[in-house]
């Protein structure tokens, strides 16, 4: 490891139990140190995977003030609390920003120099320093950080991936250890040497496993001396027989610092000693201390004592009686100074519940949770449960909602799901319960539809009584998880902002999402959007603390805002909340973030760039375990425009499936929408038009208005017209009329007209279908729509060629084809092609270029002007623009965008 090449990677050092994985892992960091690679190590014990950030705390101990300054505010307030070098900030960060806040600590460290990475025993790692660590590390791009790690595999258990961090790693195994390497370890660390043959006996005896042969060799010497030859040699029947043995050679004192070494968070010698002498008095902790040390249970670095090898603290102390566990708690909870150590060994330590255990336990908690580790607040809240006193059922019931939030948050939807159920079926009706009803009913809107995410609403509202911040709750959680349709959570969201907007100090955060619900349910009915709502709601955000990206008023600004063919300022707002969720760690918010991005930039015609963000957003909701049809229905719209029909229609009917089974109502017109249109494009009229009809029965029921939302109509009305179902196709087209009356947007106004045109066309007005499609292109100026503009020109260019109005059919043939061919829709393109060679007939010799026209017209759709291409040509501009005149009239085109179509056209034709 003398030099480490670019980029950042893992190595990962597996085995058993005792095999050598920490001596080789030690000899790595002192090989990586003597090539002048910076090396920040941690070594995890049992214990400590019960601390917050105790594994960061080491990697990062002595952590320079100049790194730090290199962060944002936020990310050095965030870190700070998560190492204990600063009291936690007001608002909570979360994990999350405290690995933003890593990320930036690793690429500063980078810069100096390769950086290296070095953990011991990974599997014991606290889970919120290995969040974070692994948030950060995936992030990683070009910088030269490595990840050394050892890993405890077991055989009964998958451990494939265990100990990787979010980078792909590499895994050496570490086997048995040779007799030679057996020697010399045991002369390392024993004062007596064994001799060769009893060292090969025990070789064979333990599979070379060197800490069961060293543990043997000790015992040896213990009894005085090797086996006589033909003697048997006792071999303990597993690892616990030979830990348990060499204990056996312990005083009290010394396995009480042993115990009480594991047990502490971060064990000095100071608080040993401290926590020794309450029970042992000085004299025996100090002879326990060093007994400890010359067996060799203990080792002392600095001012830090660590147990020599897990399995040594482990044992004894599931060994310990329920009682002698319950007093060495305590004890070190009379100990300890830290709020959240002292809280855990106190509810750990008490006897029964106790009110002023629970309290304790709620502040640990909360401080916890401002430090940005979830993990440890969940643990603190349900002690905090179990400590609470018989009778105050009002406590009970809060801390439990308070647990089954941390659960939530951390992913643990079925353990906070059971909390919540089982408080609720002990509890009396009323107000108490109201909090726990809510986020059942939110927990339930992700699982079972919507029929009990409206009871569990209705029922809290009913047991609210004429507390208003309750009723106001219950009002804005119906309007979030929209059990009811558009009109009814309009309602509700109204009513949250009524409620609120009379009340002394209304909650700035419940008023600002029940004013955004207000906004897009307005939408859904139809309504237009309510910009200065949104507006409002996004100040008011500003005002408190900020809820996740995706409860933000600007996520439904970029939401909604392409809904009105604002495409640029949704594309503003949705990478501001992009870059938010970036820069505070948000992952929650990145999926559908990218799905909004998808479709966006879909509806605009940049597929590569959709299939780049719905691709992003998939894998980042894989990793989070969750299910966003936005973003997995713009997959699938992607790929069918890309023609990749295949993959997009397996892709759509798995995704259709599973919403189905979960009777995830509202999932299910979104995966109806992609897959239509997949078989609209693969030439399946009747298949589609069944997919089509079905979604826009559910978007109805659903209470979804706005034809712009869904975005169903025009190709539901090409499907049924191919299949001669035109009396329904007149009725989606006057839906679409109707909207275009309402709101004058630019997507209804184009595609009502091209819908007309259709119509026309198919009833055989040809005339009236060329006016209305002419018409449509208009239109077309208004709507960022590029793909959508092609297809009204190729339907246009279809209508003038059955009229016979050839030329003019040629022209428009031409551009959409050129135009479906630049956006990489091959399905489309084919499709213009076929038409145009239907036409047939020469385009006449004055259609050819000259040679000069054909070098004028090749720059020119290159980009370049007039002047430059008479100064590459030698000749004059009116020169070039003279035969530019001729060009535009033998390729029947009007403009330099035109000509650059037509020219790309004819590479393929």
């Amino acid at each position: 490891m003398s030099k480490l090449p670019d980029g950042p990677a893992s190595l990962v050092l597996e085995g058993v139990a005792g095999i050598g994985k920490s001596t080789v892992w030690t000899e790595a960091i002192a090989a990586a140190r003597s090539g002048g690679i910076a090396v920040r190590t941690c070594r995890c014990g049992e214990s400590d995977a019960a601390w917050a950030f105790a594994g960061l705390g080491d990697l990062l101990e002595e952590l320079g003030t100049e790194v730090l300054t290199e962060l944002p505010e936020i990310q050095q307030q965030a870190l700070s609390a998560a190492l204990l070098l600063s009291d936690a900030p007001a608002s909570s960060p979360g994990n999350r920003v405290v690995g933003v806040a890593v990320l930036g600590v690793l690429r500063a460290l980078a810069r100096r120099g390769p950086l290296l990475l070095a953990i011991d025993d990974i599997q014991w790692l606290d889970v919120s320093s290995a969040k974070v660590l692994s948030f950060a590390l995936r992030r990683l791009q070009d910088e030269p950080v490595r990840v050394l790690a050892s890993c405890r595999i077991e055989p009964t258990r998958d451990n494939a991936h265990e100990g990787e961090l979010g980078l792909p790693a590499e895994r050496l195994f570490v086997g048995p250890v040779s007799i030679g390497a057996l020697q010399r370890i045991v002369q390392t660390r024993l004062i007596r040497t064994v001799s060769r043959p009893t060292l090969t006996r025990l070789h064979q005896a333990t599979g070379g496993n060197p800490l069961i042969c060293l543990e043997m060799a000790r015992a040896l010497q213990r009894r005085g001396g090797e086996p006589a030859a033909g003697e048997p040699l006792t071999v303990p029947a597993d690892v616990r027989l030979l830990v348990t043995e060499r204990l056996h050679g312990l005083g009290p004192a010394a396995r009480q610092v042993l115990l009480v070494t594991a047990a502490l968070a971060q064990p000095t010698i100071n608080l040993v000693r401290a926590a020794m002498r309450r029970s042992e008095g000085s004299e025996e902790a100090d002879r326990g201390l060093a007994e400890a040390l010359a067996a060799g249970v203990v080792e002392l670095e600095g001012e830090r004592l660590r147990v020599s090898h897990p399995l040594i603290a482990s044992i004894p102390y599931a060994d310990l009686t329920p009682e002698a566990r319950r007093r060495l708690h305590a004890r070190l909870a009379e100990t300890v100074s830290d709020p959240e150590e002292q809280a855990r060994h106190a509810a750990l330590g008490a006897s029964g519940p106790s009110a002023a255990v629970a309290t304790a336990l709620d502040v640990a908690a909360r401080r916890a949770r401002s430090r940005g580790s979830v993990d440890a607040a969940a643990e603190l809240a349900e002690l905090a449960i179990g400590r609470t006193p018989a009778g105050a059922d009002n406590e009970l019931a809060r801390r439990t909602v308070t647990a089954a939030e941390y659960l939530f948050l951390l992913g643990d939807s079925a353990r906070a799901r059971t909390l919540l159920t089982e408080s609720l079926d002990r509890s009396e009706p009323g107000p108490g319960r109201v909090r726990g009803l809510l986020l059942l009913a939110t927990i339930e809107s992700y699982r079972q539809g919507d029929a009990p995410v409206a009871r569990l609403c209705d029922q809290a509202m009913q047991e609210a009584g004429d507390d208003p911040e309750l009723l106001a709750r219950c009002h804005a959680t119906f309007a979030e998880t929209s059990p009811s349709g558009a009109l009814l959570d309009l309602a509700h969201a109204q009513k949250a902002v009524e409620l609120l907007e009379v009340s002394p100090v209304p909650a700035a955060d419940l008023l600002s999402n029940a004013l955004t619900n207000v906004a897009m349910h307005g939408l859904r009915l139809g309504r237009g959007l309510s910009v200065s709502t949104l507006e409002r709601a996004d100040a008011l955000q500003v005002e408190g603390e900020p809820p996740p990206v995706s409860e933000r008023a600007g996520m439904c600004l970029g939401m909604c805002l392409k809904v009105v063919d604002l495409f640029d300022d949704s594309r503003s707002w949705l990478h501001a909340m992009r870059t938010s969720a970036v820069d505070e760690g948000d992952d929650s918010a990145l999926p559908m973030v990218f799905g909004h991005l998808a479709l966006l930039e879909c509806w605009a015609g940049d597929y590569p760039l959709a299939l780049q963000y719905a691709v992003e957003g998939r894998e980042h909701a894989a990793r989070i375990a969750v299910k966003l049809p936005a973003l997995a229905s713009a997959h699938v719209l992607v790929l069918a425009h890309l023609g990749r029909l295949t993959e997009a229609r397996t892709m759509a009917e798995n995704d259709l499936q599973e919403a189905e089974s979960l009777d995830y109502v509202s999932a299910v017109p979104l995966y109806l929408r992609s897959l239509g249109f997949t078989e609209l494009a693969a030439g399946n009229p009747e298949v589609a038009a069944g997919h089509f009809r079905r979604a826009l029965t559910i978007a109805s029921d659903m209470g979804i208005g706005e034809p712009a939302i869904m975005r169903l109509h025009p190709d539901a009305v090409a499907a049924l017209v191919s299949t001669g179902q035109l009396v329904e196709a007149e009725r989606l087209v006057a839906e679409l009329d109707s909207s275009t009356k309402t709101n004058h947007l630019p997507w209804s106004t184009a595609m009502a007209g091209r819908c007309h045109g259709l119509l026309y066309a198919t009833r055989g007005e040809l005339p009236m279908a060329i006016t209305t499609l002419e018409q449509a292109m208009t239109d077309h100026e208004r709507l960022p729509m590029p793909f959508e503009k092609a297809r009204t020109r190729l339907l246009l260019g279809t209508v003038l060629r059955r009229a016979g109005r050839r030329s003019e059919a040629r022209h428009h043939l031409k551009v959409a084809h050129a135009e479906f061919t630049t956006l990489g829709t091959p399905i489309q393109a084919e499709t213009a092609r076929a038409e145009l060679s239907s036409i047939g007939g020469r385009q006449g010799a004055d259609a050819e270029l000259t040679p000069v026209e054909g070098r004028i017209a090749a720059l020119v759709g290159l980009g370049k002007t007039n002047r430059e291409v008479a100064g590459d040509l030698f000749m004059s501009v009116r020169t070039v623009e003279s035969h530019l005149g001729r060009i535009y009239r033998k390729l029947e085109v009007r403009s330099r965008t035109e000509l650059a179509n037509r020219l790309a056209a004819q590479v393929t034709l």
